[in-house]
């Protein structure tokens, strides 16, 4: 630890000259007519109005109205009460700017993630988004991430939140590669304030409620202030059978009339009513012959035991079906989880001095969530002696038997009961701080943060596979049917019947099913920062301003199963715990410089910089930088750029994660039938060919099974770097007050990003890349004959891709009184609103030194091109009215970048529209009642989507909505 202190020392030395104010003389009067997304031109060109300095994200320089290089959108307390929705994380994830990798729709896809709301900015991957509270760090909620759980941010003291889409590394270190979320609090309320809110669907599902009370003091005269608030919010759950185009079950066939890849007819076509045929909840038959391949025998269990020829659907190549007996799943679909949230926030500060203030918080979360997912499944062999079997299905058995069979059934056991993840999570963090003037233009902050979460996960109806094949093998003894192994009998087996459905007793199923086991997760931060800053001499058009900042920070991170988990004794994967941590000293400087100003198209040119060292435990030293400058041509118009390198380190789960078991459904890429699907045919032939495979190779994995692969973290990771670029402009024109528009590109570039593949992907990468000599060839074990081997095939974090995204972001505000409009007498204001994206490009490429060999992701499923929100809002003294339009841009259902076009029938999303309204009234000047619609049009998400997939979660799963709420304030 000695050099990290001799760095710091150093660092400290230099940050001792700087000290932070506010711009003066010439340069503060241009300043003060730019303006923030949110401001109003009017208030900007008022040069006679005191500005207040306020330090916006993207800076911790102070300058009045904001102004800063960076682009920033900022989103008022207004704007987040107008959304209608009890989820602030949902409502920031339908921003343009935002994907929707975690939201209410699918937070429950993966074991640990249930209940979670998770930023993603510009879709380059939740751990690329930095959240902060205040501009300093918070707690994680995703286990050995850096990831924060929006649920845990008291909504009703959030004064505005400010969006840096752009890399923020050497401001706020790492993780801030695609920008910077930063909830800014308020910290002067004084009084109280009641809210209650309600909201139902039409359709039934997804109810919620939320009731907050907050309170706020000021004492001694204005010199101290302590403010608290406590809320409790809880959502209904969403079944997808209470959804119509959930019930419609969609599925994708193979379409007859193909005549190969590149024919312009489409390769697969929608169907209804899907059905997957070698699985039900009752058993279908199948036969092992003597050299242990599997047939398929049309037999199927009745709910009542007795066997009867399976009816089958109508059935493709890859054993898709459109109806006939089988299994669809949708009776443990889930829309949107159920959840309860209660926080307490309390926040304060008192001004010791004129130049001194202590500051303080403390914040209580507690979260529960449920999720459920399919019932363990199995294929078991069966003794045509079994005791629980009906004598004529025993009697067919036997014959199967005498014709060299082994007789088996596919079944899933739904009559076990679901398997169901109950998750309860606990978020604390304090902060204790001091911030200043030291004389002259001087001031500081400095400042402890403590947080820690804690996760408490059981897993109910998780199957004991021992104690399972022990009740299946089942014999009859002095006439009762009882447990074959004596040993089992005496700890207690009872014998299960799972011929047909239904037909097991309680205490088998008690017996074989577990529902103490669990998960328990903890992690914990420590950050200790300050800076101190100022000016230090002047240039022609003001005072340089710098600052400088020292920060160490730890972070620890544990998970642990139960040891039944972890023996691999039981259905669900066997996790292990997984423990790590690191810590890491950063200094960083940052610099504003107003080179030049008064002359002609030249009003004012200001260069900013910024600077950030870090040391870690477990990469070592990193460097992170951003140059920027912002050219004031006229009072009404600014052009503003920046570059940046930013860096993330990888996280305590893609460093220490063990390799553990996982398992998915997967099509071989050298099977026969999947070779065509190539997007190069030829070389995907010539790289299976050199793994030893013929062309007519068949793989098993290719009937429906799943493969048991392993996943886990890579010790050996290294940093990843980011190179981001964005330049735009401001416009207020003088003849339109209260009008700004911003307009601003931007470009993102990340080397040896860190990212970890499904077994899918995997497989396919290794043989569609230029040859087998790759590193996702390298983690896949095939048999000599040729077939992948179970456990054989490893995913990994790898510092190997590269990703890209650039695109345009805009925003248009125009706020204005309608009597200035009409000449007439008062009519009340009207605001127009509008913030969009443009996705240029989103691109994957797997291997970084092969450029030409990228996976395109924009315009695919989750990344719209086009995506923008529309705000009209109407306010006539106690009335306001606001009506909200989001628009999300056509998405491809196929992969743009390895697929023809014609690989489905519905190839697209199309373009979807929503449609929102609220009114509110606030009687006597206390007591303000709103209520209004969401999605007036009832849209449904589009072709044959959920709604709740990792991409599909970027449209409305509740349908119609309505909402009522009250706000009492005193």
């Amino acid at each position: 630890m000695e050099h990290k202190f001799k760095k710091s020392i150093l660092s400290l030395a230099v940050a001792g000259t700087f000290s932070l104010v506010s711009f003066q003389g010439f340069a503060q009067e241009l300043e003060e007519a730019e303006v923030v997304s949110q401001e109003t031109a009017s208030e900007a060109n008022s040069y006679d109005v005191e500005v207040e300095e306020v330090v916006v994200t993207g800076s911790r320089i102070s300058r009045p109205n904001a102004v800063t290089t960076a682009p920033v959108t900022s989103l008022t307390a207004e704007d987040l009460s107008r959304s209608g929705e009890v989820n602030l994380g949902d409502f920031l994830n339908k921003l343009p700017q935002l994907r929707s990798t975690f939201s209410s729709n699918n937070s429950g896809r993966f074991i640990g993630t249930a209940g979670l709301n998770i930023l993603d900015l510009r879709g380059l991957g939740t751990e690329r988004t930095l959240v902060l509270q205040d501009g300093r760090r918070h707690i994680a909620s995703s286990i050995g991430t850096s990831s924060v759980d929006i649920n845990t941010i008291p909504e009703d003291l959030v004064e505005r939140v400010d969006v840096v889409t752009a890399g923020a590394s050497a401001l706020y270190g790492a993780d801030a590669v695609s920008g910077v979320i930063n909830f800014i609090m308020k910290d002067d309320f004084e009084g109280g304030k009641i809210s209650a809110f309600t909201s139902d669907t039409q359709h039934g599902g997804g109810e919620s409620t939320e009731l907050t009370l907050t309170l706020g003091k000021n004492f001694f005269d204005g010199r101290a202030n302590i403010a608290g608030n406590i809320g409790y919010t809880k959502t209904g759950e969403l079944r997808g059978l209470q959804r119509g185009w959930i019930r419609k079950n969609y599925g994708t066939q193979v379409n007859p009339n193909d005549t190969g890849p590149h024919d312009g007819i489409p390769d697969f076509i929608p169907i209804e009513n899907s059905v997957f045929p070698v699985l039900s909840d009752t058993g279908i038959l199948f036969g092992l012959d003597s050299d242990g391949r599997l047939q398929q025998l049309d037999y199927i269990f009745n709910p009542d035991g007795s066997l009867r020829p399976t009816i089958s659907g109508d059935c493709d190549v890859r054993n898709r079906c459109i109806g006939g007996d089988g299994y669809t799943g949708l009776e443990t679909s889930q829309l949107a989880l159920p959840t309860e949230n209660t926080n307490l926030f309390v926040t304060g500060h008192f001004d010791v001095s004129d130049s001194m203030r202590l500051f303080a918080e403390a914040k209580y979360v507690n979260r529960e969530a449920e999720s459920l997912s399919t019932a363990s499944f199995s294929r078991d062999l069966i003794d045509p002696n079994n005791p629980f079997l009906d004598p004529a299905a025993a009697e067919k058995l036997q014959e199967f038997v005498d014709q060299g069979l082994t007789p088996g059934a596919y079944r899933i056991h739904n009559d076990l009961g679901f398997r169901t993840d109950v998750t309860e999570r606990s978020t604390q963090r304090y902060v204790l701080g001091l911030k200043g003037d030291i004389g002259g233009n001087w001031e500081y902050e400095a400042s402890l943060v403590y947080g820690q979460y804690n996760g408490d996960t059981t897993f109910l109806n998780n199957r004991h596979n021992d104690r399972y094949a022990q009740a299946l093998d089942a014999i009859e003894l002095n006439g009762e049917i009882v447990c074959a192994d004596a040993d089992a009998r005496a700890n207690g087996c009872v014998p299960l019947n799972l011929f047909g459905s239904g037909r097991a007793s309680q205490e088998a199923i008690d017996y074989v099913s577990l529902q103490n086991t669990g998960a328990e997760e903890e992690m914990t931060q420590f950050v200790v920062s300050g800076f101190i800053g100022g000016e230090i001499f002047q240039l022609p058009a003001g005072p340089l301003s710098v600052v400088g900042g020292l920060e160490y920070r730890e972070e620890t991170s544990e998970v642990d199963y139960s040891e039944v988990i972890k023996a691999d004794l039981t259905f669900m994967n066997a996790l292990q715990r997984t423990t790590g941590e690191y810590d890491v000293s950063e200094a960083y400087v940052e610099m504003s410089a107003p080179l030049v100003g008064g002359l002609p198209g030249i009003e004012l040119l200001t260069l900013d910089a910024a600077y950030r060292i870090s040391d870690y435990s477990t990469v070592g030293d990193t460097n992170a930088w951003n140059v920027g400058f912002s050219w004031v041509i006229v009072d009404s118009l600014r052009f503003r750029a920046t570059t940046s390198e930013a860096v993330r380190a990888p996280n305590i789960d893609e460093l220490f994660g063990p390799l553990t078991e996982n398992f998915a459904f997967v099509d071989d890429p050298c099977d026969a039938d999947e070779l065509k699907n190539a997007p190069d045919v030829a070389q995907r032939s010539a790289n299976c060919a050199a793994l030893g495979l013929s062309p007519d190779y068949q793989s098993p994995w290719n009937e429906g099974a799943t493969l048991g692969y392993l996943s886990g973290g890579n010790p050996d990771l290294g940093v990843e770097t980011a190179k981001t670029t964005s330049f735009g402009l401001v416009f207020t024109p003088s003849f339109a007050d209260g009008l700004t528009v911003i307009v601003d590109y931007w470009d993102i570039e990340i080397e040896d990003a860190i990212s970890a593949y499904g077994a899918q992907t995997i497989l396919d990468k290794c043989v569609d890349a230029a040859s087998i000599n790759n590193v996702f060839c390298g983690n896949i074990g095939r048999l000599p004959n040729g077939d992948i081997a179970e456990g054989a095939l490893i995913s990994s974090a790898l510092n190997a891709a590269a990703l890209t995204a650039r695109g345009i972001d805009y925003e248009v505000r125009y706020q204005f009184a309608l009597a200035d409009l009409f000449n007439t007498s008062d009519l009340g204001s009207l605001t127009l609103a509008v913030t969009g994206s443009h996705l240029k490009e989103r691109i994957d490429y797997s291997f970084q030194d092969e450029p030409d060999e990228g996976d395109r992701i924009d315009r695919e499923l989750g990344d719209p091109t086009n995506s923008f929100n529309t705000d009209v809002t109407y306010d006539y003294g106690n009335l306001s009215l606001n009506w909200r339009h989001r628009y999300v841009g056509d998405m491809a259902l196929y992969d743009l970048g390895n697929r023809p076009p014609e690989s489905v029938a519905i190839s697209n999303t199309g373009s979807v529209n929503y449609d929102n309204l609220r009114a509110a009234y606030v009687f006597n000047d206390d007591l303000e009642v709103y209520g209004g619609i969401n999605n007036i049009g009832d849209q449904e998400p589009p072709a044959n989507l959920s709604g709740a997939g990792g991409g599909s979660a970027i449209y409305d799963v509740y349908g119609r909505s309505f909402y009522v709420g009250a706000n009492y304030t005193f």
